[in-house]
């Protein structure tokens, strides 16, 4: 795709796309919305003007010659062959997901994001078909035939346990810390430290420890809520990395 190759074919390109659709820009209006300088937006007119492919109407307005026209054409056939070629491609892709109720191969059914989890269930006019068939809860092939709605970011709770000299997991009331992983049962539950680690093992829960903070972030790009127990001391390195990653969350505080 030479086009994509060269800057000065693409701000051709957009330049001849706005003229094309708004007649009455002027080469204020289209540096503005491209974010060009006037200097190089003057460049880039002269040479359009130059080479045939737009004449002035009066000053500072112009419009797309038939050589410009002509050149434009190809170039958006060619981006658009390429496009359709690639989003096909994207969408002959298979996807692994979890069952829901009984799938007959070819059976069209629709997928969907939740809680970090592709599931898939029949459905006319859904948005893929099914490569194989599964039992309810089964994993399941499926090939999509339009796309869907991207995942949207999990929750995270974090609650803050204090460190060993302030008590650890002696402070804090397991009670409701148990009610809070209850009423989310969906969450995935990690521990950042001993005293972490305890508090999940006294609400009755063997929470993810090794390397939970790439797992809470993770889990929650894709969609998952998490709980996450962390050591006082810890909790500012978590905190500064929830922000850097743009997730947004809550911290609880259940200290006896």
């Amino acid at each position: 795709m030479k086009l994509l190759l060269s800057r000065k074919d693409t701000m051709r390109l957009l330049i001849l796309s706005e003229l094309v659709l708004n007649k009455q820009s002027s080469q204020r209006d289209i540096a503005r919305k491209f974010g060009l300088t006037p200097q190089a937006i003057s460049e880039h007119f002269k040479d359009l003007i130059a080479e045939g492919f737009v004449s002035v109407v009066h000053k500072g307005y112009y419009e797309v010659t038939e050589k410009g026209v002509d050149w434009l054409t190809k170039n958006l056939l060619d981006l658009y062959l390429f496009s359709e070629e690639l989003v096909k491609k994207l969408f002959s892709r298979s996807i692994v997901a979890l069952s829901v109720g009984d799938i007959k191969e070819g059976d069209e059914v629709l997928y969907w994001f939740q809680d970090g989890y592709i599931y898939a269930k029949p459905e006319k006019g859904g948005n893929g078909v099914a490569l194989m068939s599964a039992s309810d809860g089964e994993d399941i092939l499926i090939k999509a035939t339009s796309g869907f709605e991207p995942p949207k970011k999990g929750e995270i709770i974090v609650v803050k346990v204090p460190d060993v000299g302030e008590g650890g997991s002696r402070k804090v009331e397991i009670e409701a810390f148990r009610q809070l992983i209850k009423s989310r049962p969906r969450s995935i539950v990690v521990a950042i430290g001993v005293e972490a680690l305890v508090t999940c093992r006294k609400a009755g829960v063997e929470p993810i420890f090794f390397g939970a903070k790439d797992v809470c972030v993770e889990a929650a790009h894709q969609g998952s809520g998490v709980i996450v127990a962390c050591t006082e001391s810890m909790l500012n390195d978590l905190l500064r990395k929830l922000i850097d990653e743009e997730l947004s969350f809550e911290v609880k505080e259940f200290t006896c």
